[in-house]
């Protein structure tokens, strides 16, 4: 490639700032060689103006002149570039200076169309730059739905997985009934509920909500699980199986979580209830009768946070016909389009009309009355409802 031919690409073709500041330059000397017309035209003007306005369009000229032989070098097809609109415009750019002895200067105003067609490149730079980004964009949008579709897949194995370690019905024993039921709010679940069967026929209940929302949560979950579920077996007492669990939460806790627990043992052939709270909401028990009361003993901190925590036990007896409602304050904190929390007294009433429902129909029946009330408002929490009837049979 010659010389003329490597400058006329760098000044012409090639999009970067040596074209940029070429181009300006050639705006600027337009804009000046058509303002010096109407310099010239002032009468009485002293001859070192008009010299300099002559220096001026000498260089002017000569800018134009080595602009317009740039152009005719880079043109593919050379002659179809001269005869064109743009080459002419480019020629009588120049055709002023060059016609002695004939008033041009009129001709000089037509270098204003060369701004039109320094704008029009410029334009279909641009344009050019931004179909390039656009392409990118829509790469990089592609590549990160592709990963975000890949991610979400993940997730839902997760949370299948979350799922499948829960127990999906309640053991079958004589005069003892239980169901279950979680809604996540989010992919991955912090709450999570467990029956363990325990040794001499008896049943342990769980009901927990960690702290956070998400996949931290839901691991969290998982680990307290466990521990809740190994160590039941070897602690019949329920505060020291939570005080146990909570000793091993707050040696595996890197990320500061906790965890609320509520954690009952039923003896399913005398209906005694024996059960410690770790921070969690105290459950209802709703009687034949329709009378509902709230069980004592919320003594005992969230697991998690302070490793040598005690957990008072209490002692219930259950009579026939009992139903205990144990959830997450997910339940009672779900909101409606109207920021309104569904409260503690719909619940009340839902479990009042409930009548000798199985536990499974009362979560259902709980779950629509909590669906009804939030209509359309996203789920801000978890909610986790268990509930288990003594002496129906």
């Amino acid at each position: 490639m010659s010389p003329l031919k490597r400058l006329a690409d760098l000044l012409l073709l090639r999009p970067g700032p040596v074209s940029r500041a070429f181009d300006n330059l050639i705006i600027a000397l337009i804009v000046l060689s058509v303002a010096s017309i109407g310099l010239e035209g002032i009468p009485g003007l002293p001859a070192w103006a008009l010299q300099a306005l002559h220096v001026e369009e000498l260089v002017v000229v000569t800018v134009f002149s080595v602009e317009y032989l740039l152009r005719i070098v880079a043109a593919p097809a050379k002659l179809a570039f001269i005869f064109s609109f743009a080459g002419l415009v480019d020629l009588l750019a120049i055709v002023p200076f060059l016609l002695s002895g004939f008033d041009a200067r009129w001709l000089r105003v037509l270098r204003l169309l060369r701004v039109l067609r320094v704008l029009k490149l410029r334009t279909h730079i641009l344009e050019s730059t931004v179909a390039d980004r656009t392409r990118e964009l829509a790469g990089k949008n592609a590549a990160l739905e592709e990963a975000h579709a890949q991610i979400k897949a993940e997730l839902d194995v997760a949370r299948a997985l979350q799922m499948a370690i829960l127990p999906a019905r309640f053991p079958e024993m004589l005069r003892c009934d239980g169901a279950a039921r979680m809604l996540p709010a989010t992919a991955m679940c912090g709450d999570f509920y467990d029956f363990i069967e325990l040794a001499d026929g008896r049943i342990g209940l769980v009901i927990a909500d960690v702290s956070g929302h998400g996949v931290p949560a839901a691991f969290f979950m998982a680990v307290a699980r466990t521990n809740l579920r190994d160590l039941a077996a070897h602690h019949a007492d329920p505060g020291e199986c939570l005080a146990q669990a909570n000793q091993a939460l707050c040696a595996q806790n890197p990320m500061d979580l906790f965890v609320t627990v509520f954690y009952c043992v039923l003896d399913p052939k005398t209906g005694l209830l024996r059960y410690a709270n770790g921070g969690h909401n105290p459950p209802y028990l709703r009687h034949a009768d329709g009378d509902i009361e709230t069980l004592d003993g919320t003594g005992g901190i969230v697991l998690g946070v302070m490793p040598e925590a005690k957990f008072p036990n209490h002692t219930l007896q259950l009579r026939p016909g009992d139903r205990l409602v144990l959830y997450t304050d997910g339940l009672t904190e779900a909101f409606n389009p109207g920021n309104e929390p569904y409260g503690v007294e719909r619940l009340l009433a839902q479990l009042r009309a409930a009548g000798d429902l199985a536990p499974a129909a009362l979560i259902e029946r709980i779950c629509e009355s909590v669906g009804r009330f939030c209509g359309p408002a996203a789920q801000s929490d978890d909610i986790t409802l268990t509930v288990l009837t003594w002496g129906a049979s």
